[in-house]
């Protein structure tokens, strides 16, 4: 029998994309459709999961894995079959043409058949890879525990040919579906109409051959129509076996996806040491409990300068022919000390610095700065008798007349000696030049008064301290590795930070000894992941000073927490501070998503609030990020009743912090607040709210 070229172009054209789509359907169900690694590994196909901890190399079991490996391979094998029958169809077209044509017709409907099953085990899929993805490729993980924060690495996925194919190039698989049929129904009619034309023909001719040729071809019809709806029904069959899954874990009522939960600890700062015996930063003068020596004394404001500063003028009258101002309380008890100054050039040939005299003001060591770049160590009617003598002398490098000079002398008095040591330090708190020296003269003395002089000059000082130990530092002791303290002055500077590595932790403070302008000031505490957990401000009456000690306490939250049913409504009492100038800072509730997707929440306060006398702060932290508007409420009055809203990220917890006090005990405020959550925008923005009751007592 000669066949037609149409017919068999139009059975190549439609086998083709029929082999194409059984071969990618293969692809699908077989080859890997995510690789993960990180936090956990392995990878994921539709055929099967081998997905793993990296801790402790757990399987990872997922809920719909059993079924779906069952139909995927039920599903793989019916495609393989299928594709055999369009290639044994092919080879059959010069043959038997009506089988060949039924055959690759009934391979394309299969393959339509098939399409429907293999989106069920996608949906399936996502469902489960879904609760992996949401946290992948999103860097590590950070958990706040009651031992500090722990750090997990991320999960990250790479999708392969197959997850592309199902997720970016879906119309790629109803393009071919669409052309196979087509043509296949194209050549099933060409075929219908052209044999059947030819044997309707014979039946005129000779009936018997007609009949012998209908009979001929009637059970390869039948055999072709009996594959295909076997083949439907295998599949159907998988089908209704494997859509009873998802349909049973669809009426499972399911959780908010945002819940309050239980805050962190609660971390507090106290000054538990103070070695400064005497300082001041010149703001008035004359300086309570100080006195002069000689000289013209005062204070000016300079531009470059903290405030006030004290300011010197050499008249020769006081000892040695040169001028002081000192502190005038005897420390000659001590028999060590050590000395911080500001100080800066104004004009004149002479020196300017420390001054350290005896009992009698008689006799004084100095260790001070040369209008000509050196810091020298001198004594006076010491080693020369009525005289001055240069102990030890030091070029200080890149010596600028204009720039200021922090002086630190540390003196020992013992038996046989008096040992000075002087460091010079740059306003940055780079150390530049120091020097040291042994005073052993019969004459010498412990040093009573101490203060500044100038000698033949003018100069500028600042931030002078006398104290028992190094003043250099402030020393922290309890923080937990990776938090930070910062160290702010009372006019908005910060002067210090730093990353704790060890207990204690250090705070380079050289440059500005006498934080400030002498009063006032405030210590920040971070923790590592950088949100604050304390905010420690120092009243107006005090000062923050080099050498000081504080020490950070973390207990148990100060608050107690009752959260209500699905955790979507929360009770807390707390007591805070009566002390304006330290509140109660401490984190009072966690939001938690437990979605896959992000929500955006905010605080609202109620108008019923019962706020008398309260100062308070609420804000809302993740991770770095703060709210920038809080609510604020000062001595009773609302200033903003509302925070702005932040992102809750799927694994990220938000924090809902604090800083609260009421100047009088016994005093209570009760606040109601309502925590919202809404979707995006996109979504119609839909707005949930949670009641919370906020009870603070002193």
């Amino acid at each position: 029998m000669t066949i037609p070229r149409i017919f068999r172009i139009l059975l190549l054209a439609s086998s083709i994309p029929s082999i194409t789509l059984s071969i990618i359907y293969i692809v699908i169900l077989l080859y890997p459709q995510i690789f993960l690694t990180g936090y956990v590994y392995g990878y994921i196909s539709l055929i099967n999961y081998e997905i793993r901890y990296d801790t402790n190399g757990k399987l990872i079991k997922l809920p719909n894995l059993d079924t779906v490996q069952i139909v995927s391979l039920t599903m793989a094998i019916h495609t393989a079959v299928i594709l055999s029958s369009i290639i044994i169809g092919l080879l059959m077209i010069k043959r038997k043409p009506i089988t060949s044509a039924s055959t690759i017709y009934g391979a394309s409907l299969s393959l339509i058949i098939a399409s429907g099953i293999l989106r069920y085990l996608i949906q399936a899929f996502t469902v489960d890879v879904g609760v992996l993805m949401q946290y992948a490729n999103k860097g590590p993980f950070r958990f706040k525990t009651l031992a500090g924060s722990i750090e997990y690495p991320g999960i990250y996925a790479e999708r392969t040919i197959a997850n592309t194919l199902i997720s970016i190039y879906p119309w790629l698989i109803e393009l071919l579906l669409y052309t196979s049929s087509t043509l296949s129904i194209a050549a099933m009619i060409w075929a219908a109409w052209s044999y059947g034309s030819r044997t309707l023909q014979s039946i005129e001719d000779n009936r018997y051959t007609a009949i012998h040729r209908l009979s001929r071809y009637k059970p390869h019809h039948i055999q072709a129509l009996s594959s295909i709806t076997l083949a439907a029904i295998i599949l159907y069959t998988g089908a209704s076996i494997f859509t009873y899954h998802p349909l049973s874990a669809s009426i499972h009522p399911t959780p908010p996806p945002i819940t309050l939960d239980y805050p962190p600890y609660t971390y507090t700062l106290n000054r538990i040491g103070r070695v400064a015996v005497a300082y001041t930063d010149f703001e008035t003068y004359p300086v309570p409990g100080w006195a002069s020596y000689g000289g013209i004394w005062g204070t000016d404001i300079i531009q470059d300068g903290k405030g006030r500063v004290l300011w010197g003028n050499d008249n020769n009258r006081g000892l040695g022919g040169t001028s002081q101002y000192y502190y005038n309380v005897s420390l000659s008890s001590y028999t060590s000390l050590w000395i911080a100054a500001k100080v800066r050039y104004r004009t004149g040939p002479g020196y300017y610095g420390v001054s350290m005299m005896d009992d009698g003001r008689s006799r004084m060591y100095t260790v001070e700065v040369s209008r000509d770049g050196y810091i020298a160590i001198r004594s006076y009617n010491v080693e020369a008798t009525g005289g001055w003598r240069i102990l030890v002398s030091k070029t200080i490098p890149g010596y600028s007349p204009t720039s200021w000079y922090i002086i630190i002398v540390n003196y020992t008095v013992t038996s046989i000696s008096v040992n000075i040591t002087a460091r010079i330090y740059d306003t940055i708190g780079s150390l530049i030049a120091s020097t040291s020296t042994s005073s052993t003269h019969t004459s010498r003395f412990t040093p009573a008064y101490i203060g500044v002089q100038v000698d033949l000059t003018q100069a500028y000082f600042d931030d002078f301290l006398i104290a028992t130990s190094d003043p250099r530092y402030l020393y922290f002791s309890g923080l937990d590795t990776g938090m930070s303290v910062e160290v702010w002055d009372n006019l908005g500077n910060l002067v210090s930070s730093t990353i704790a590595v060890g207990d204690p932790t250090l705070a380079n403070i050289v440059y500005d000894t006498v934080i400030g302008t002498g009063s006032d000031g405030r210590i920040v505490v971070k923790l590592p992941d950088g949100s604050i957990c304390i905010d420690y401000h120092t009243p107006s009456t005090d000062a923050i000073l080099g050498g000081d000690t504080y020490r950070i306490d973390k207990t148990p939250t100060i608050i107690k927490v009752t959260l209500g049913a699905n955790r979507t409504s929360a009770t807390i009492s707390a007591n805070i501070s009566a002390n304006p100038y330290k509140p109660t800072i401490t984190y009072f509730i966690r939001i938690v998503n437990t979605d896959t997707k992000i929500y955006y929440t905010r605080l609202i306060l109620n108008p019923s609030s019962s706020i008398d006398q309260l100062t308070a702060n609420i804000s809302l932290t993740s991770g770095t990020i703060a709210t920038a508007k809080n609510i604020t409420i000062v001595n009773g009055v609302v200033i903003s009743d509302t925070t702005d809203r932040i992102a809750v990220e799927p694994g990220i917890d938000v924090y809902a912090a604090l800083s609260a006090y009421i100047p009088d005990i016994g005093r209570t405020a009760i606040l109601y607040i309502l925590l919202e959550y809404s979707t995006p925008l996109y979504e119609q923005s839909v707005h949930v709210y949670y009641p919370i009751e906020l009870k603070l007592k002193t």
